[in-house]
């Protein structure tokens, strides 16, 4: 079976030389047989296995042409038709010419639109067997050479058959491509859609700590000499920002660095987290009202982060912006869905720091405006809507409606 196919093979791969060895053996084994089969099998029942020059001409072109079966279709079947006509025609039995033009008509059929095969095959049929029937039968009294149109349409059956079954197979190997293709699509649009989440995750974690260390080192640049305790207090927030930024942080990358079984199962920020949340705010001098109802609004989980995602990044922008101004955080629903306010009122100075201190060189409010772009994919992304933008005393405001779990509705 190794030997077999390991001949079978190359000539797969490589049609023309396929051709080239049918066609150049058949030729061989056409002449050759009758040649040494001698006398012995000449007339031995009925078969006349007697070779003419004629015949070997006839077995020489017929093989020829077939060499060009995969290049040259048509003039393959038009040759090798002519051929047989010929052999009909001085009656010569002992050739390649019908057995070739069977072969031409399989391999013309196979690579053409079926009904231009049929067409073709149909023209040669009757073409042929109107020859076997006047040139043979009538003229010769052979009645034999009919069969050679059974051979035609035998060819052209199994031919398109297997055309057929060439289409179904490229529409199958079309399909697992295109299936393929759509998955890499997805996971590639997966990979994507993780690096944005990741960027807001990240950036929700620093950006309100980072804003923290900058204000209260700020605080305790101006006040180390003139009040060193409010100074120290600026410190110790300072250090705890730090600290919580770095744990935060690696629980980020954490989870970035391992697999899927050891993902942590620690619950995510949401609703109830908010008064912690304040907290942490009015411990650096800020003045936050909350108005919130009770018991808190059920919404699902991508909501609740988003909702609290929402106010650290808006109290965290009042820090760094509208240092000393107060802000004010409001909760709640109007139909199946939960608005969530953050507004804060004129600050006291552009540029005013906490406890009065005077601005110093590093206090200029500066950002890129990628928190409130976050803030709006945030949103968006948990099916609710975004609204930003100035008060008309001189704050500023950001509400987000966000749907309610079904339960709550």
């Amino acid at each position: 079976m190794s030997l077999g196919r390991s001949i079978v093979e190359p000539l797969r791969r490589r049609p023309p030389v396929a051709d080239a060895v049918i066609g150049l053996a058949l030729g061989t084994a056409f002449v050759a047989i009758p040649i040494l089969a001698g006398a012995r099998l000449r007339h031995s029942e009925g078969m006349d296995l007697e070779i003419t020059g004629a015949d070997i001409t006839l077995t020489v072109v017929s093989a020829l042409a077939l060499t060009q079966m995969r290049r040259h279709p048509l003039a393959v079947l038009i040759v090798t038709s002519a051929a047989t006509l010929v052999s009909m025609a001085g009656g010569w039995q002992v050739n390649l010419a019908q057995l070739s033009v069977t072969f031409a008509m399989f391999g013309y059929a196979l690579n053409r639109p079926r009904k231009q095969a049929l067409t073709v095959a149909a023209v040669t049929s009757v073409l042929l067997g109107a020859a076997s029937i006047l040139l043979a039968g009538l003229w010769r009294g052979e009645w034999g050479r009919q069969d050679v149109v059974l051979w035609l349409w035998t060819a052209t059956a199994i031919a398109i058959a297997g055309q057929s079954k060439r289409a179904a197979m490229t529409a199958l190997e079309d399909r697992a491509r295109r299936a393929e293709e759509s998955r890499e699509e997805t996971a590639r649009r997966r990979v994507a859609e993780d690096r944005v989440r990741i960027a807001r995750e990240l950036h929700d974690v620093i950006a309100h700590h980072v804003a923290v260390i900058s204000v209260q080192s700020g605080v305790a640049e101006h006040l180390v000499e003139r009040d060193p305790e409010a100074a120290r207090s600026a410190l110790h927030h300072v250090r705890a920002a730090a600290r919580s930024v770095l744990t935060e942080l690696q629980s980020v990358l954490g989870v970035l660095r391992q697999d899927e079984t050891a993902l942590p199962t620690a619950p995510t920020p949401g609703l109830v987290g908010l008064d912690g949340l304040v907290a942490s705010f009015r411990a650096m001098g800020a003045t936050v009202e909350v108005q919130v109802p009770a018991p808190l609004p059920v919404m699902s989980p991508a909501a609740e982060i988003t909702a609290f995602r929402l106010v650290q990044e808006a109290l965290t922008n009042v820090q760094k912006h509208a240092s000393g101004a107060s802000a004010a955080v409001r909760l709640q629903t109007q139909g199946a869905v939960a608005v969530i306010e953050v507004a804060n009122a004129r600050p006291p100075h552009p540029l005013a720091t906490p406890h009065g201190a005077a601005p110093g060189p590093h206090d200029t409010p500066t950002g890129s405006g990628l928190g409130l772009v976050g803030m709006r994919e945030r949103v968006l992304a948990a099916g609710g809507s975004l609204e930003t933008g100035p008060t008309t005393d001189g704050g500023f405001r950001v509400a987000a409606r966000l749907p309610l779990a079904q339960e709550d509705r």
